[in-house]
């Protein structure tokens, strides 16, 4: 009779059983962590192994395997806890914290609840007059749209005198285009993925910023493409270095936010968006803008596609200026890109609702509320700066603003997943720089505050406070609180 010895499977069997035969180790071993956690290979709150031992067993560099557990936490498939290591999510958070900052619930021997916490991670914008007016659209949609706009499918090219209406909501440099030109998706996010999915090809590579908003890289994973960074000053991204990549072969699509970047706040001058765009032309690089935030800055350099119209493609939408709810986008591109993206939007959900399209046609008939809602922001955005930088100037090394956030360096001698932790225990939400990073490296000693989000300038003033108490004591406080 045979003896037989049952090896249980691990991670560490599974790397060492798995070895790629060539290709980017990177890639290889995120795919496989990511099927250790849904095989439950790897279990709800299983310690992952010590950096050392994994890059070890799968024969890599110790910046490799931290850079698949950095990419691990930021898609919310682990958690970082400071001192003890590096943890599977349990089931009922797996995903709940790829993009959206997730308002954790504080411990029961707290006094803070979910419900008090004053939430500086979410980048929104507060406004009563949002809620207002999608009521009053909805209500005039109800009784105006015809029954061909509410009971018939449609596809994903859209409708001519639609779009031609909706351009009112584009920045000025773009509001002459063609119907040809614009596409109606369902929101920026949507805009994004699509245009990933649909004008790239398996081998492609996107270039990005070393800092941007999160839903660009849980999209480039999601549809399997492979992405590289590109350096950046104070102006935006470096000529010099995105040629350089663009000489190495295979970059498809420059992802940019050129105006009021999330989360540096760079806007990009008239000058260096020509430079890029002249590289774009030169190695045949789609430039991919989100300008979600462009409508608050009137004054801004026109965006790519109004200065490289064959080499753009512009993505914004309604989130931030009317509400998260209303998931309307637009997407403005060459026809022959339209195209294809509209057969995306096709493919996905067959056409955008309706319903959104014809409260968003009535709201964009207000055009005179729509100018005094960003002045009204942009005012509000002024006072919310300077009281930030008043409150918490003595513990910062760096503060950047724009209207809807503030982007703040603090000294090496603070911790910031620590500081997260620690804020979030005092009632504030905020988020670590790393969460915007796509490389080892950026946003390792910044923070992002949503200075914009809460209702009301006092409650940001509380939410300051409570902050500036904490970085006042980061020093003082024993690892147990952790």
């Amino acid at each position: 009779m045979n003896n037989y010895y049952i090896v249980p499977m691990t991670i560490l069997t599974l790397i060492a059983a798995n070895q790629p035969d060539d290709g980017q180790k990177y890639a290889h071993l995120e795919q496989l962590f990511k099927a250790a956690i849904r095989d439950g290979v790897l279990r709800p709150g299983e310690k992952l192994p010590p950096l050392r031992t994994a890059a070890w067993e799968a024969k890599c560099s110790l910046g490799t395997m931290s850079r698949v557990y950095s990419s691990l936490e930021r898609k919310g498939l682990v958690n970082a806890r400071v001192g003890q290591g590096t943890f599977v999510q349990e089931t009922a958070n797996i995903g709940a914290d790829v993009i959206l900052p997730n308002l954790h619930q504080p411990p029961k021997k707290h006094s803070v609840t979910k419900d008090s916490i004053i939430d500086l991670g979410m980048n929104a914008i507060a406004n009563d007059w949002g809620e207002e007016i999608i009521r009053w659209a909805l209500q005039r949609t109800s009784t105006k749209a015809s029954s061909f706009n509410l009971m018939t499918y449609r596809d994903g090219f859209g409708d001519t005198q639609q779009k031609l209406a909706l351009r009112a909501f584009l920045p000025e440099p773009l509001r002459g285009i063609g119907e040809d030109r614009i596409l109606i998706n369902h929101g920026a996010q949507n805009g994004i993925y699509t245009a990933l999915g649909r004008l790239s090809s398996p081998g492609d590579t996107v270039c990005q910023e070393p800092l941007s908003y999160p839903g660009v890289s849980a999209a480039i994973s999601q549809l399997g493409l492979s992405s590289l960074t590109v350096d950046t000053d104070d102006q935006g991204i470096c000529p010099v270095s995105f040629e350089q990549q663009c000489k190495k072969g295979r970059v498809r699509i420059l992802v940019t936010t050129a105006t009021g970047h999330n989360p540096t706040c760079i806007t990009t001058p008239l000058s260096r968006r020509n430079e890029i765009g002249r590289i774009a032309q030169k190695y045949d690089v789609l430039i991919m803008e989100d300008d979600i935030y462009g409508f608050l800055y009137p004054d801004a350099p026109p965006p790519y596609a109004k200065l490289f119209p064959e080499q753009a493609i512009y993505l914004s939408g309604l989130a931030k200026r009317i509400s998260p709810s209303l998931r309307i986008g637009f997407a403005v591109a060459s026809p022959h890109l339209t195209m294809l993206m509209a057969q995306g939007i096709t493919a996905q959900t067959w056409m955008v609702s309706p319903v959104l399209i014809n409260a968003a046609l009535e709201i964009s008939s207000r055009a005179d509320d729509l100018a005094a809602l960003t002045l009204q922001i942009t005012a509000a955005a002024k006072e919310r700066h300077d009281l930030t930088s008043r409150i918490l100037t003595p513990y910062i090394n760096n503060y950047d603003s724009c209207q809807s956030h503030a982007w703040v360096q603090l000294p090496e001698t603070i911790s910031i997943s620590q500081l997260v932790h620690q804020a979030s225990k005092a009632g504030v939400h905020i988020l670590g720089g790393s969460r915007f990073a796509n490389n080892t490296t950026a946003g390792e000693q910044n923070i992002r505050l949503s200075i914009m989000a809460p209702e009301t300038i006092q409650k940001l003033e509380q939410g300051l406070i409570k902050l500036k108490t904490v970085l006042s004591t980061s020093n003082e406080i024993s690892c147990d609180f952790f």
